[in-house]
């Protein structure tokens, strides 16, 4: 086979694999069909303050990552949003178009938990001294939480996995 025709032949496979996810994923294909997805989607409006116990801990400028996760499964956040202190207090809305990974959005759970962190590092991920506040699990269809950042997290001690070669 030519070159050309190997070319040719990538172009289409290329365009099949696109058509395939469309149709399975099922996304929209028009701009009619995206109005009825998004509101077939989950949304939950959180509100977010920040306890006066622990006030005098968080700087103006440091990061709030406001998001929601499974009550029961992976911990991954399924929607998040990023603030920062001054913006406190908020009211967010979380939704299945701030998702990480396709499927694991909002819609997909029956419960989730929701959490505020003030981030000391901006990281994501829990640290030492980070502040938090969290839901109780809240169940699919609850239109709005509220969540108070009241807590610092405490020193997390990694377990020292054995070696195992010598």
């Amino acid at each position: 086979m030519s070159t050309s025709r190997i070319q040719i032949a990538a172009q289409y496979l290329g365009m099949i694999v696109i058509m395939a996810a469309i149709s399975v994923t099922g996304y929209p294909r028009s701009a009619e069909a995206a109005p009825a997805a998004v509101a077939a989607s989950a949304s939950l409006k959180v509100t977010v303050s920040l306890s006066p116990a622990v006030a005098k801990q968080a700087a103006p400028d440091d990061v709030v990552f406001i998001f929601a996760r499974a009550a029961q499964g992976p911990r991954m956040p399924l929607a998040i949003v990023r603030k920062q202190v001054k913006d406190l207090p908020a009211t967010v809305v979380l939704d299945d178009t701030q998702a990480m990974s396709p499927g694991m959005n909002l819609s997909s759970v029956p419960e989730v938990i929701v959490v505020a962190r003030v981030s000391k590092s901006g990281e994501a991920r829990a640290q030492a001294g980070d502040l938090e506040g969290t839901s109780a699990p809240v169940k699919a269809g609850t239109k709005a939480v509220a969540v108070s950042i009241a807590n610092v997290l405490a020193v997390q001690k990694t377990p020292v996995a054995p070696h195992v070669f010598r």
